[in-house]
């Protein structure tokens, strides 16, 4: 009995061996892919996007070479992107995906439009970090560069004006938020920087006038300062102003206050050019009739009489 119940097991072991080492049947792609693509599209119509998105994974999984693939990749994309509680970050990392795996398909186009949508729809208000605006506007310009004639063509050139109209909007706030917390040097550079990357799209009235503010009462910065004494030094042959002989210390004196005289000097008239700019563009506006205002304050005498007349 013991041999034979021995002869069984080793019988049943070896058998058991066999079928461990036997490989998994290759699957039918001709008969599999089409029935799980179908599938999953009736399961996105439906709405049911994660028993969609099971489906979608099995194809992805085990038929990465059948005709249905590419399409499957981009059905992953839109389940996130359609279904009722978006998650764009995820619908995001499977457009890109599609893109990186065929990077010259047809449907190119809807996935760079898709992606780019990802991030437009996740864009802060404008008090906010403007990274998503960025992207989005990244992505718009991206499609318009590769497929001008893609129908998705206008919609992205109409987004992209909104981008460009929100990042504005955002370093315009900035410079106000600089203005209104005395950083003068940070305001006079945010606001500038504005008035040139974005001459169309940037609110001309609030810019001229908050321009105006931060030169109005800008002062000298210890940078500045520190550079002056710097290249002063330098003239001179110095290594700093310290060495400075008596004569040569009563010459600095001089020539510093001149300088910072002159460049406030500067700065004040320049805040009068940017308020006479807003009162000549924009003469029925409230942001003009307080730069006109500004204007009398600081002795441009006659500005607010005309204006008002």
């Amino acid at each position: 009995m013991k041999r034979i119940l021995t002869a069984l097991s080793l019988s049943l072991l070896i058998a058991g061996l066999g079928l461990g080492c036997r490989k998994p049947k290759a699957v039918d792609q001709t008969i599999h892919s089409p029935e799980l693509m179908a599938l999953a599209d009736k399961q996105m119509k439906q709405g049911k996007f994660n028993e969609a998105r099971v489906t979608l994974r099995q194809l992805e999984q085990y038929l990465p070479g059948s005709p249905e693939f590419p399409k499957a990749k981009l059905m992953l994309g839109d389940s996130f992107f359609f279904q009722s509680n978006p998650s764009f970050p995820e619908a995001e990392v499977e457009y890109s995906s599609f893109l990186n795996y065929f990077p010259r398909h047809e449907l190119r186009d809807y996935a760079l439009y898709h992606r780019a949508l990802c991030h437009f729809s996740s864009i802060e208000s404008a008090e906010r970090d403007q990274t998503e605006t960025r992207k989005a506007l990244d992505g718009f310009q991206q499609l318009l560069a590769e497929s001008p004639g893609s129908p998705y063509a206008g919609e992205a050139k109409a987004k992209i004006l909104q981008c460009w109209r929100r990042i504005a909007e955002h370093e315009l706030i900035v410079g106000v938020f600089y203005v209104n917390v005395y950083y003068y040097p940070g305001a006079e550079h945010r606001l500038k920087a504005l008035l040139e990357t974005y001459p169309d799209y940037v609110d001309r009235e609030r810019a001229y006038f908050y321009l105006g503010e931060a030169l109005r009462q800008r002062l000298l910065t210890p940078e500045e300062v520190a550079q002056y004494q710097k290249d002063y030094a330098a003239k001179l042959q110095k290594a700093d102003l310290n060495s400075l002989t008596p004569a040569e210390g009563e010459q600095f004196a001089k020539d510093f206050n001149a300088y910072t005289t002159g460049t406030i000097k500067g700065f004040r008239d320049e805040a009068r050019s940017y308020y006479q700019k807003l009162v000549e563009s924009y003469p029925g506006s409230e942001w003009a009739r307080r730069a006109a205002d500004r204007l009398v304050t600081m002795g441009s005498g006659g500005v607010k009489e005309e204006l008002d007349s």
